[in-house]
C-alpha cells in the first residue's frame, strides 16, 4: 500500500509503485486460499454462504462510504471542474465493474493532461471480486466430488492451467490494448492464482531451513527493487513485467510462513507495519480522493506540502474508517449469524450508491 500511495502521490522514487496492487493481488489469493481450504469439509452450500457473507461485510460498507463521500465532496469542491462520468463511474463500482468501465471510457492511470476518474483505484477491487465470484466455487466443488487425497493435487493443476493461460494472454495484448490489459479481470487474474497456486503448494508442508528462507527473502527484494527501477508510466504492463513483483510477493509469502525468521519477515510483522497493514484496505480507499481532488480544482493545489497533508488526511480517514466502519460491522456476531441482514446491507449500501449518483447527475 506504502508503494501505491508513494507513486500516485508521485513521490520520487516511485515511479513503479503501481506494482503494488500485483503484490497485493498475490497476497489475496494466498490468504483466501487458506482460509477456503479450512472451510472446504463444510460443502458448497454452507462454505459458499460463509465466504460471500464475510467478503460483504468486510468488503462492501466502507467501499460504500468511500464512494459517497467521494462524489459529495468532489461534487462539492470542484463544481462545474467534476468530471460528468463520476456519477457512472460510481454505480459501476458499486456492483465492483469498475474496471469494465474504465476499459470502455478508455480511462487510464497514466494519460498526460487527462484527469482521471476520482474512484479510479476501484478498478483492483472489481477484479478481485471478480476473482472470488468463481474460484471459491471450484475449491468446493473439487472437496466436494474428490478424495481428500487428490484435492490438492487437481487444485493445483487447475491453478496452475489458469494461470498459464491468463499471463500468456496479459503478455499477449499489453502492448497492443494497454487500456485493456491494465484493467482486465483476464491478464489480472493469474497474480491472484498465483497466490493462490502458493497456499495450495504449501498447504501443511511448511518444513524449510532458515537458510533457504534468506535466500527467498533476498531474491524477493531483489525482484521487487528491479521493478521500482526499471517500471515507470511508459512500460508496458502488466505483460510480462508484472512477474517481477508477483514473484517477489510469492517469495516473501514463503519466507514469512514459518514466522519471522529472517530481518525482513521480522519488519514486516513489526506493530507499525502491522497496523498499516491492517487498515491497507481503508488506506487505498481513501488516498485517491484525498491526492486528486486537490489537483483537479479550478486553481490546483500542488507541491510537497499538500501532498504531506493529503497523505495525513488519508491516514486519519482509514484509521477513522478501520474503527468505527469496517470492525464494528466485520466483527458484528449479530451480523455474522443473520444471511438476511446481510443481504439487506448489502442491498442498502449499493442503493446508497445508486442514490447519491442520481442526484449528482
Amino acid at each position: 500500500m506504502i508503494l501505491v500511495i508513494g507513486n500516485h502521490a508521485g513521490v520520487p522514487g516511485f515511479a513503479g509503485g503501481y506494482v503494488g496492487v500485483d503484490m497485493f493481488f498475490v497476497v489475496s489469493g494466498y490468504v483466501i486460499t487458506q482460509l477456503l481450504l479450512r472451510e472446504a469439509p463444510k460443502g458448497v452450500r454452507l462454505g459458499l454462504a460463509d465466504f460471500y457473507s464475510r467478503r460483504v461485510r468486510r468488503i462492501v460498507p466502507a467501499a460504500t462510504a468511500t464512494l459517497v463521500a467521494t462524489l459529495a465532496v468532489g461534487a462539492l469542491l470542484l463544481g462545474p471542474n467534476l468530471n460528468p462520468d463520476l456519477p457512472g463511474d460510481i454505480r459501476w463500482a458499486s456492483l465492483f465493474a469498475g474496471n469494465f468501465r474504465l476499459v470502455v471510457t478508455g480511462s487510464n492511470y497514466f494519460v498526460p493532461g487527462v484527469y482521471p476518474s476520482l474512484i479510479t483505484q476501484f478498478w483492483s477491487l472489481g477484479v478481485e471480486e471478480q476473482f472470488y465470484l468463481c474460484f471459491p466455487l471450484v475449491v468446493f466443488l473439487i472437496a466436494r466430488f474428490l478424495p481428500a487425497d487428490r484435492r490438492l493435487r487437481v487444485l493445483s493443476i487447475t491453478l496452475a492451467a489458469a494461470i498459464a493461460l491468463s499471463a500468456w494472454w496479459s503478455a499477449h495484448i499489453s502492448a497492443g490494448q494497454p487500456t485493456l490489459a491494465y484493467y482486465s479481470p483476464f491478464t489480472r487474474f493469474w497474480e491472484l492464482g498465483l497466490g493462490c497456486l502458493l497456499a495450495t503448494l504449501t498447504a501443511g508442508r511448511l518444513t524449510r531451513t532458515v537458510r533457504s528462507e534468506r535466500l527467498a527473502v533476498g531474491a524477493g527484494v531483489l525482484l521487487l527493487a528491479i521493478a521500482l527501477l526499471t517500471l515507470n508510466s511508459r512500460s508496458v504492463y502488466p505483460g510480462s513485467k508484472a512477474w517481477l513483483p508477483c514473484a517477489s510477493a510469492a517469495l516473501l509469502l514463503w519466507a514469512g510462513a514459518g514466522g519471522a525468521r529472517t530481518p525482513v519477515t521480522h519488519l514486516l510483522s513489526t506493530g507499525p507495519l502491522g497496523y498499516i497493514g491492517d487498515i491497507s484496505y481503508s488506506l487505498y480507499l481513501a488516498h485517491y480522493a484525498w491526492l486528486e481532488i486537490p489537483r483537479q480544482l479550478s486553481h490546483p493545489l500542488r507541491g510537497p506540502g499538500w501532498v504531506l497533508l493529503a497523505i495525513a488526511g488519508t491516514a486519519v480517514t482509514a484509521v477513522a474508517s478501520y474503527h468505527l466502519l469496517e470492525n464494528p460491522i466485520r466483527r458484528s456476531r449479530r451480523l455474522a449469524a443473520d444471511r438476511v441482514a446481510i443481504l439487506l446491507v448489502l442491498f442498502v449500501c449499493v442503493a446508497a450508491s445508486w442514490t447519491a449518483s442520481l442526484i449528482v447527475s
